[in-house]
């Protein structure tokens, strides 16, 4: 703190006035003065009835502020090629930044700036004098002007409140010399704070990452490959500020030379996909008759419609030959009369909607005739179409409510030569997804451990499998006998794809805490990962009929990018890096892996994020972040819970990972079954516990933890068995397992697989042992819960009634609904609110910084 203080006032003035504190700003970035004109033209009075002024000059908008990020050195272009670069520049005695003008010119600019960096949820006051006309803005957004020219004996002084949220603000105040002006040309400002926090204001742009940095710019969403290999379709998006509305739109690039040579921004389209040949990519489109879908042929440069105004749409897929494509519809069935008494006739429509069943047809182009292949009571879902275009592969669902997972699955063969349609297994507990080998004999099914019963199932002496964790098998459609893929391969398989150029079948799996790409080789029937730039890939995507795949990915410190992988040489190449624009400016601290055995042996894999500017010298806090459930925390970038925005607050972030988890071989997964908290518990208090003893800059007075959902039922759970945390925040978190089991629209599904054959009835050691609720006398740390006000997956009342608990018992407890979300918080304005609120709660109790929290929830006693 010293060698701060030292440094504000080695370049700012500070005096205390009042309460607060006042800073005059004593070093600038500055640009040189540009000549400006009036317009050539002017006739008459505008369309306000204003005759023409001098703040019109001003008023125009000349540079895009929006993402204006001065920087000493950096170059600033203006009209005519001419340019001129931002340079530091200090005040004199005064405190005027002075600013020379050219005589000659009748009218210049200047603009110039400084940041102020902000803790917490501050309000400061901005002053700023000149005896000249001026604008101010913050961030791009005007938030203040004077519009006159005054003298230096009476300036022109503007007053602005900027109410900031933790970050780094640059304000930048935009001048203006009229010929004439006898006054020296000059700015001056100042920054008060009537609640004695003192802003740091520098002219570095330097800053750790924020909540609006995570939302705010262009956001790479998925990558997909042409067939030839020869083209890359990216799908972006992006926030309306105002709005909150996400816009997106897909750009199409050159994979030789990187270039755009396409984008589709149409309203009302989407699933813009490659067709199965050349480069064509077809999309579907909403008209008032009904849904279509169109193909854009890059080579013709012609976009024409295929299939036309077909009613409730729901999917297609085309065959490889491009002859024909099988489609799916939506039928509904008669929908219930109104009244106040609404049936239940299912366990998972808890809506009430009306039911629907969807049914396969097949449109051939050249003919522009459509045949119906399915119809019944059930609903068909297309799997895959052979190679040659003769067969294709479909399922079907029943619900099965006596019998966990409560749905059966039937496969299908259909010869669509013939019709004649052949079962390949029937009444499956737990189905797979089927698609074809390259020469249509075999099927590759990705599916759970139970999928084909004990076949590939690798559990050790565990009883009940988790089939979270994605397995592949081959099906040999002559014989019907299954040869499991991955039984010893411990990466739980996401995604796969049986390539048709080289025979080999590529994967994107979650390993342990990483997402990576790996493929199984024909010639020995082994997996080898695929090396991938970054830590954790997002979607991989292989050419149909070319050795090439692109893939997304991200890692911690590192947002997400694409590349392009030669399938032959294993060499990538980056194609797209348009988010790290946004972060240029952003320093990130260091992270390692960082893993302990159990007393009992037991490893247990996590890793760590050191604060920004970390120095290991000092005591930081901590904060503890796990899920516990069936999915890993991957090093990744972003996110719900952005670990490096929590990191660059200053806090020291740790990541167990407890057993249950898919990514580490099925034995560590099926650990999930029958646990709920019993040995996931014992695994991150004793992780916490052993990395405190570890890292002697973790001050053990300040830990907090955080996790939801599954994670949110282990912060309440942890809190019943411990009490080394200071705070602990459950977002969406279940205090009751019986009451989210039959009330949650999904609990019954998600606890087939966290529960097994144990119900209320016949687990009472689980359901109300294991249930935090049952033991809120044992909770002794700070709680607050968190939760969409409109969950439909943990229900609001899990979070209430631990709530009505604690304040019975007089813990301490504070309990904040978000209003109009779901088990997500997704709408853009709220999920800051919500953010701020995460980060207020654990300044409170980590820094004892009460500010932010009394301003966000003025009423709270805590």
């Amino acid at each position: 703190m010293k060698t701060k203080i030292i440094f504000l006032i080695a370049f700012f003035s500070i005096s205390s006035y009042a309460l607060g504190i006042e800073i005059n700003v004593k070093k600038w970035l500055t640009s040189e003065a540009f000549k400006v004109y009036k317009p050539a033209y002017i006739q008459g009075q505008n369309l306000k009835k204003e005759d023409f002024q001098e703040k019109f000059v001003l008023g125009n908008s000349y540079l895009n502020l929006i993402d204006l990020k001065p920087v000493e050195g950096a170059t600033i272009l203006w009209e005519d090629n001419n340019s001129s670069k931002w340079k530091i520049k200090k005040t004199n005695n005064e405190g005027l930044l002075e600013i020379k003008p050219d005589k000659k010119a009748e009218f210049q600019i200047s603009y110039n700036a400084f940041y102020i960096e902000s803790d917490g949820l501050n309000s400061y006051t901005l002053e700023v004098e000149s005896p000249q006309m001026f604008e101010v803005f913050l961030n791009g957004k005007e938030i203040g002007s004077e519009n006159s020219l005054a003298t230096a004996e009476k300036p022109n002084v503007s007053e602005s409140t900027l109410d900031l949220e933790p970050g780094k603000f640059v304000v930048i105040v935009k001048s203006m010399y009229v010929s004439g002006d006898n006054d020296k040309w000059y700015i001056k400002a100042k920054i008060s704070d009537d609640e004695d926090s003192q802003p740091l204001v520098s002219v570095s742009p330097a800053e750790g990452m924020n909540i609006h940095h995570l939302l705010e710019g262009t956001k790479l969403a998925s990558a997909s490959i042409s067939s030839d290999g020869e083209l890359v379709a990216l799908i972006y998006s992006n926030v309306d500020k105002e709005t909150g509305k996400v816009n997106t739109w897909t750009e199409i690039k050159e994979v030789a030379s990187g270039k755009i040579v396409q984008s589709f921004r149409k309203a009302g389209t989407t699933g813009y996909s490659w067709m199965p040949a050349g480069k064509k990519l077809f999309y579907r489109s909403k008209r008032e008759k009904g849904f279509s879908v169109w193909v854009y042929d890059f080579d013709k440069g012609k976009e024409y419609p295929v299939l036309e105004d077909v009613e409730e749409l729901s999917g297609f897929q085309w065959s490889d030959d491009e002859s024909f494509l099988i489609y799916s519809v939506s039928e509904s069935g008669k929908p219930q009369e109104k009244s106040s008494l609404l049936y239940m006739n299912e366990l998972g429509n808890r809506t009430f909607s009306t039911r629907k069943e969807i049914y396969l047809y097949k449109y051939n182009v050249a003919s522009g005739v459509s045949e119906r292949l399915t119809f019944g009571e059930t609903s068909t879902y297309l799997n895959d179409i052979s190679h040659d275009g003769r067969y294709l592969v479909f399922s079907t669902n029943k619900l099965n409510p006596t019998q966990r997972p409560f749905s059966l699955q039937n496969m299908y063969l259909m010869d669509l030569d013939s019709r004649e349609v052949r079962v390949l297994w029937e009444d499956f507990r737990w189905g797979g997804y089927a698609q074809f080998s390259p020469d249509g004999t075999k099927l590759l099914v990705s599916g759970g451990p139970d999928c084909f019963g004990d076949v590939g199932k690798n559990i050790g002496q565990n009883p009940i499998a988790n089939n979270y964790d994605g397995q592949l098998y081959i099906y040999e459609l002559s014989s019907g006998t299954v040869k499991s893929l991955t039984a010893e391969f411990n990466p739980s398989v996401g995604s796969a794809s049986w390539s048709h150029v080289d025979g080999n079948i590529y994967i994107s799996a979650t390993d342990e805490i990483y997402s990576r790409a790996f493929v199984w080789k024909k010639s020995d029937a082994e997996f080898r990962q695929l090396k991938t730039v970054p830590e954790v890939i997002g979607n991989f995507d292989v050419a149909g009929n070319a050795s090439y795949a692109v893939f997304t990915g991200n890692q911690l410190a590192s947002p997400q990018k694409a590349w392009i992988l030669d399938l032959k040489t294993k060499k990538s190449v980056l194609i797209d890096d348009t988010e790290s624009k946004y972060y240029k400016h952003v320093e990130f601290g260091e992270s390692e892996d960082w893993d302990f055995n159990m007393d009992d042996g037991r490893k247990i894999r996590g890793y760590f994020l050191y604060p920004r500017n970390f120095d290991p010298g000092k005591k930081y806090p901590l904060i503890v972040n796990y899920y516990g459930g069936t999915s890993p925390i991957e090093k990744s970038f972003g996110g719900r819970y952005p670990l490096d925005i929590w990191a660059g607050e200053g806090y020291v972030v740790y990541i167990p990972q407890p057993s249950g988890a898919i990514g580490f071989g099925q034995e560590f997964s099926s650990r999930h079954q029958n646990n709920w908290g019993i040995t996931v518990a014992d695994e991150i208090i004793q992780g916490t516990e052993k990395f405190m003893d570890a890292h002697s800059f973790v001050d053990k007075d300040r830990v907090g933890c955080i996790g939801a959902s599954y994670g949110g039922f282990m912060t309440m759970y942890l809190q019943t068995r411990t009490d080394i945390f200071s705070c602990a925040i459950s977002h969406a978190g279940i205090s009751s397992l019986s009451s989210y089991w039959g009330e949650g629209y999904w609990g019954y599904i998600y606890s087939s697989e966290a529960t097994g054959d144990a119900y209320p009835w016949n687990r009472k050691d689980i359901y109300i042992d294991q249930s935090p609720l049952f033991s809120a006398d044992k909770i002794n740390t700070p709680l607050l819960l968190l939760h969409g006000s409109e969950d439909t997956n943990v229900p609001l009342g899990e979070s209430l009634q631990l709530w009505v608990g604690l304040k019975i018992l007089g813990k301490p407890v504070e309990m904040i609904q978000v209003e109009g979300e779901n088990h997500h918080i997704l709408t853009y304005s709220k999920r800051i609110e919500w953010h701020n609120t995460i980060m207020a709660w654990f300044d409170k109790w980590l820094n004892g910084k009460d500010k932010d929290w009394e301003k966000l929830f003025s009423e709270s006693e805590l």
